[in-house]
């Protein structure tokens, strides 16, 4: 017999192979042989996503991509992902790519925000469960905080991350308070390393210049460039590789998006303020050209 998560797995199968005809929750029902009250619960709480919000985000992606390698007509992209009129389909589109498709089709980069969501029943964060992704001009940033090498095993990040909560108070122009930052440095990573990626990691806060810092401390500045970013809502503790395993290994081969060479670097903002399941704003930062 079949599992619950098969048949949701089977249902993101329908759906990826329907997108261009009408999806409804009583399609679906009859397709799965669930109730609605019953499908829906068990489709969000399994992908995070409201049955309707998932299957909106996969054609406004794919809607994306058709804007960006064809030719065809707005109003024609604007059928295939579900919208009656290209007004309707504006406003939806810009509600997530927060530009319209005539300025997304002129500037010629395609990210996608919802690929087909992988299901394994793990309940541990994905990328392809990522709320929302921008692209993001950037000043300079001046970080201050602590610094570890890895070479000697991850455990120094936790001992960077146990410094900053006990130090961060001490930090000298701190600014941007509501967030602190955890650098990945990979300017000296070891490629000759065979038991684990070795690179120097920072427990850092953002700050309005790099003065006198506390024993211990150092200073950080990152260079004025455009980043990609991801945000999502989840637990600060939580290790973010499988985060960074969907950004590099499924969504970078999917994107016209280029990794900027001459900042060999990404960063994570983690947000202070965490709600009544203990999540907060959490957002990966990767810089691009």
């Amino acid at each position: 017999m079949k599992t619950n998560l098969d048949t949701i797995r089977e249902m993101m199968d329908y759906i990826e192979k329907h997108l261009e005809e009408r999806l409804d929750l009583d399609s679906l029902c009859r397709e799965a042989g669930y109730s609605r009250y019953h499908l829906s619960r068990m489709f969000s709480v399994i992908s995070g996503f409201s049955v309707h919000t998932y299957i909106q985000r996969r054609r406004l992606t794919e809607a994306a991509r058709l804007l960006v390698f064809t030719d065809k007509p707005v109003m024609e992209i604007a059928l295939f992902a579900g919208y009656e009129t290209q007004q309707s389909f504006t406003i939806g589109f810009k509600a997530m790519y927060k530009c319209s498709p005539r300025a997304f089709r002129r500037r010629k980069e395609f990210f996608p925000l919802q690929l087909k969501m992988a299901v394994d029943g793990s309940g541990k964060l994905r990328g392809d469960r990522m709320m929302d992704i921008q692209m993001v001009e950037s000043g300079r940033m001046l970080l201050a905080g602590y610094r570890k090498n890895t070479r000697f095993g991850f455990n120094v990040i936790g001992q960077c991350w146990k410094k900053m909560h006990a130090g961060k108070g001490s930090i000298p122009d701190r600014i941007n308070r509501e967030f602190l930052v955890g650098l990945n440095d990979y300017a000296r990573w070891d490629t000759d390393s065979e038991k684990q990626p070795v690179f120097d990691y920072y427990a850092v806060s953002e700050v309005e210049r790099i003065g006198v810092l506390p024993k211990g401390m150092e200073g950080r500045e990152l260079p004025a460039t455009k980043y990609i970013v991801f945000c999502f809502r989840g637990i600060k503790e939580d290790s973010m590789q499988p985060v960074a395993d969907y950004i590099y290994r499924e969504w970078f081969p999917q994107s016209t998006c280029r990794l900027n060479e001459n900042a060999r670097y990404d960063f994570v903002r983690y947000g202070e303020e965490t709600d009544e399941d203990g999540k907060s704003r959490i957002e990966y930062w990767v810089p691009i050209l």
